[in-house]
């Protein structure tokens, strides 16, 4: 259920668990890898990777329009003013922001820009990001460096999806959590730990608010961390809690939903984004879709990513 606004007994969620079991890390099904260096390193290589190929990479220079004319793509213009004129453009960005605000309805008929705005993407999902001065006393290493998942059965973790499906967080969240530095040293000093965490459920639009609400849902997270791993809460230096809303404004993430759309049986496959748009070409020739907003979804793969551009290599749609 991770990253969804599903609970185990929700409608079609047992696609997000196949979704799940379709990935694999060195050959071995529905496994899970941390790549040394922390996450970033999977960046930087596919970076690293891409230059070598010749490509010129820009950080740090927002996109803030497609550029249409003769009614096909035919570039984009960066917000500091600047054009990059190109027959083809391609966007990882998630759909809605890809199609209602750096393109523009303008471009599209009126029932596409309908669909992209009824793609269901309300994130119930927060990140918390711990500092440790050291481990907890008990547990064993071997049991620490592995995925720790506090999941009692699935009537707790509908139970804790239920308070969500009204806006409001869960008292005891499902947790998963790592501790990455047992496998990395090199992410944290000696004799100290990171660790990261992912809590559900924590709606997108809480009622109240995630200012006033994202202390509480931390305390709650670290009880029950405490509960499951005596001691932690004395070790914690520094916390750092990323609700739906950080994810939103941090990442331009409707929603806060990281698989950019709900993996949903009519938001899978030749239906993802919409119809219309769902084989990463658009409805503008020359524009195409390459993120998790298109299939198969979310998650570290590139599974779209490779997709989309095998159909432009091999010429695509174009429109």
């Amino acid at each position: 259920m991770l990253g969804t606004h599903l609970g185990p007994r929700s409608p079609t969620s047992l696609l997000a668990l196949l979704h799940r079991l379709a990935g694999q890390a060195d050959g071995v099904p529905a496994a899970l890898a941390l790549p040394k260096g922390g996450m970033g390193t999977v960046a930087a290589a596919i970076a690293a990777a891409a230059r070598a190929a010749g490509v010129e990479i820009r950080t740090g220079t927002p996109v803030a329009k497609i550029l249409v004319e003769a009614d096909r793509a035919s570039g984009v213009a960066l917000a500091e003013g600047a054009e990059i004129r190109a027959p083809i453009v391609v966007s990882g960005a998630n759909p809605s922001t890809t199609f209602l605000d750096l393109l523009g309805p303008r471009a599209l008929d009126a029932g596409f820009v309908r669909r992209i705005g009824h793609i269901r993407m309300r994130g119930n999902a927060a990140k918390l990001h711990l500092a440790l001065d050291g481990l907890p006393a008990g547990p064993d290493l071997a049991l620490l460096a592995g995925r720790l998942v506090i999941a009692p059965g699935i009537d707790a973790v509908e139970a804790a999806f239920n308070p969500a499906k009204y806006g409001e967080a869960s008292p005891e969240p499902v947790l998963e959590a790592v501790i990455p530095s047992l496998t990395d040293p090199s992410l944290a000093p000696v004799g100290k730990h990171v660790m990261s965490i992912v809590a559900q459920y924590a709606p997108a639009g809480l009622r109240g608010g995630w200012e006033t609400g994202g202390p509480t849902f931390r305390d709650r997270i670290l009880a029950m961390l405490e509960r499951h791993l005596p001691g932690l809460s004395a070790r914690v230096l520094t916390a750092e809690l990323l609700t739906p809303s950080d994810l939103e404004a941090r990442y331009r993430m409707p929603g806060g939903h990281w698989h950019h759309g709900e993996l949903a049986v009519d938001q899978l496959m030749m239906l993802r984004p919409v119809h219309g748009a769902g084989q990463y070409a658009t409805p503008v020739p020359g524009l195409y879709l390459c993120g998790a907003g298109s299939h198969p979804g979310g998650g570290v793969m590139g599974a779209a990513g490779l997709n989309a551009a095998r159909r432009i290599l091999a010429g695509g749609h174009d429109g």
